[in-house]
């Protein structure tokens, strides 16, 4: 069974240090187990870009879809024989010592295909072909209220045929959620979702595009763009073997800081290609 893996650093979050950090090894076991399927880490939230549609006007704006101190930096996706196996895969996440690992199943349908996968096989073998994005779908109560019509079936169908879709899938609610962390070697569990917010991660997607404009301009057309938000998250590359204590002070300087162009000066470039 396929679930996400989701690392955040929590409400009770402890300092990082990077001495401790042991994710080279925990990569190794899970891919010698063969239940790695695929993972990634992101840009930290200053580089996220909230995407919404309200009556018709696109609405873009700097920034993470929430305020709160959950912020997803990375996460993983597994293929676990069952729950209790998912959770003591996360509880040996390096994350789990100093911030929460949130474990989500995805939705499963009908009419999927037996046997299918969520993360086409060898996409982690890959190299990319131009910048990636996660999309996360945010389910909003005071989203728009959608229509018959709105059918994320036809958005995925029209970016897998655009090449800008790498795999995508909906999460099971937030009530199925089960939240996993270390402390002076114990394994913590709780269940429920990740944030205390009214929004709650419904989905997302692995986008591969030309540039922040476009997806903007993919995520725009998403049918929970309308009813919910979309929040963009560029990928952050690194090696798991690396030292960490040395890419640890290499990137201090790039937290807090946003690399990503401006919405207001991307929308506005879009808005005056199209006059």
């Amino acid at each position: 069974m396929e679930y996400a893996l989701f690392y955040a650093a929590g409400a009770d979050a402890l300092p990082y240090v990077a001495a401790d950090d042991n994710i080279g090894e925990w990569v190794d076991d899970v891919v010698a187990r063969g239940i790695a399927e695929f993972g990634m880490r992101l840009r930290p939230d200053v580089d996220a870009t909230t995407v919404r549609v309200r009556k018709g006007e696109l609405l873009v704006s700097d920034g993470p879809f929430t305020e709160s101190k959950e912020s997803v930096g990375g996460f993983d996706i597994i293929d676990a024989r069952d729950l209790d196996e998912a959770i003591e895969v996360a509880s040996r996440h390096p994350v789990a010592a100093f911030g929460r690992v949130e474990v989500r199943p995805f939705r499963h349908w009908s009419d999927a295909e037996p046997g299918g996968r969520i993360v086409p096989a060898g996409l982690h073998e890959r190299a990319a072909e131009a910048r990636q994005y996660v999309l996360f779908v945010i389910a909003d109560p005071d989203g728009e209220r959608l229509d018959d019509g709105a059918d994320p079936a036809a958005w995925v169908s029209e970016m897998d045929g655009r090449g800008v879709r790498l795999f995508g899938e909906a999460l099971r609610g937030p009530e199925d959620a089960t939240f996993v962390r270390r402390r002076d070697g114990e394994v913590l569990v709780a269940d429920g979702p990740f944030a205390e917010a009214k929004e709650w991660l419904a989905g997302f997607d692995l986008l591969e595009v030309r540039d922040l404009a476009e997806a903007i301009e993919v995520a725009s057309k998403h049918p929970m763009a309308r009813g919910g938000t979309l929040e963009l998250r560029p990928i952050w590359p690194f090696d798991p073997h690396e030292d960490h204590a040395a890419r640890d002070e290499r990137e201090a300087a790039e937290f807090g800081v946003r690399l990503e162009p401006h919405a207001a000066d991307v929308v506005g470039a879009i808005a005056g290609a199209r006059t």
